[in-house]
């Protein structure tokens, strides 16, 4: 093992924050949200033409009867609000309101995303709402937004100190000198147990070079090469990105008719992966 993967990694994020009773306390902590029941929707943002383009949250969420994004962001794309709002649009037509329903009955959708790069000059949260005339207009959207990097990690009297020391520390003995509350002390042992499985390991690896390659063009999204060469080698380059992106929605229990939509692949061709 040549590097400590910690809950940055995007993999392992998801693998944990799985557990319910880890997402209760990672929304207590950083975003003061105290839920009663939580449902993991399916984090596949769909198609509603062709040509539209496609994504995939890191956790889309239904608590007590709201929807939530919770979104983990390492790097500077220079694209995090259109990002965001992309994301939440597509959510609000999808997932807040039913055939029928008026729309007083709108469900509200809020977006929390931790971000490990400085995107801010001082608040360590901030949280957005739409206004006019310094009013708000619609408590029904709302972001808020956790910088890990605007935190204090030495801080014992924050309430979220041991989870954002969780984030990122590259001495696996620090956390366990950090770590003292019970739920921590199970996270912790998960991050050691991902680290410590060749398997899973392997898979940390690879989401965090995906994350690295990422581009605006999903469907090539994950393609390793330049953009030059014969168009043969363009169409193997775009094919071997589609694969890859198969095969993340596929650990992520993703139906199979879902990743032959978005990717093109056929159902035979995703099963051999």
């Amino acid at each position: 093992m040549s590097k400590l993967y910690t809950l940055e990694n995007d993999y392992l994020f998801k693998r944990i924050f799985s557990n319910q009773k880890y997402l209760e306390r990672l929304l207590f902590d950083l975003f003061d949200v105290k839920v009663n029941k939580i449902n993991y929707l399916n984090t596949v943002l769909e198609k509603i033409n062709k040509d539209g383009k496609a994504g995939i949250v890191d956790l889309l969420l239904e608590v007590d009867n709201e929807i939530i994004i919770l979104e983990l962001q390492n790097l500077d794309r220079h694209n995090f609000s259109d990002r965001l709002l992309f994301y939440s649009s597509n959510i609000v037509s999808n997932h807040c309101l039913r055939v029928g329903e008026s729309y007083k009955n709108l469900k509200s959708i809020k977006v929390y995303a931790i971000i490990n790069y400085p995107l801010f000059n001082k608040n360590i949260k901030n949280k957005v709402r739409l206004k006019i005339e310094n009013k708000i207009f619609t408590k029904k959207l709302e972001y808020q937004i956790f910088d890990l990097t605007k935190v204090d990690k030495n801080n014992r009297q924050n309430k979220y100190y041991e989870l954002i020391n969780l984030f990122n520390t590259k001495n696996i003995n620090n956390l366990n000198e950090i770590i003292k509350s019970k739920i921590y002390k199970k996270i912790l042992e998960e991050i050691k147990r991902y680290n410590l499985n060749s398997e899973e390991y392997a898979k940390m690896e690879d989401i965090e070079k995906l994350m690295m390659e990422e581009s605006e063009h999903y469907e090539d999204a994950y393609i390793d090469g330049k953009e030059e060469g014969k168009k043969e080698g363009k169409r193997e380059g775009k094919r071997e990105g589609k694969i890859e992106i198969a095969k993340l929605m596929l650990t992520e229990n993703i139906d199979i008719s879902i990743v032959s939509k978005i990717t093109g692949l056929t159902n035979e061709e995703i099963s051999t992966l």
